[in-house]
């Protein structure tokens, strides 16, 4: 049942607007959807786990404007780190834009990957229309046919 929370907001006591606004409820609902979250676990955060990447990478997979090194993972599970600069990406929309559409495709993808670190990176620039998330799909099309887990070594 949702209840209805009126708050007066007032800047000039002459004028004064009401707002609504809609609470759901509480309860926990009855249809569990999968987690779409990307705890600490799945990320490289230190600058060791990187510098441990890009010192010894075991592969480099490239596309037109991205770059991702690969190294065999440290941790129970994959890893995934992004080094977005500004000097390739000046907007800050763009960086975000890439960061998040790397790590929903990593997210979908990580628990077909064996062990591995990933960090990608940015090669060059491009332009504000173009489709980077074509382009991220590619990137981890890629990695899945050289690392997913049914591959034998």
């Amino acid at each position: 049942q949702k209840t209805d929370i009126r708050a007066k907001i007032s800047q000039n006591p002459q004028k004064s607007q009401i707002m609504t606004i809609r609470q759901q409820p509480t309860s926990p609902s009855l249809n569990h959807t999968p987690s779409h979250d990307f705890p600490k676990r799945y990320r490289l955060l230190g600058s060791d786990d990187f510098k441990a990447v890009f010192d010894a990478p075991i592969k480099k997979i490239h596309t037109a404007h991205l770059l991702a090194f690969i190294a065999k993972g440290s941790a129970d599970s994959s890893r995934l780190g992004l080094a977005i600069t500004k000097k390739k990406l000046k907007h800050a929309v763009a960086r975000n834009r890439i960061k998040c559409l790397t790590r929903e495709a990593f997210r979908q993808q990580r628990s077909q990957f064996e062990t591995i670190d990933i960090v990608v990176i940015v090669k060059a620039s491009y332009d504000k229309r173009f489709d980077i998330g074509q382009e991220v799909d590619e990137l981890f099309s890629k990695i899945h046919q050289k690392f997913g887990q049914s591959k034998t070594d």
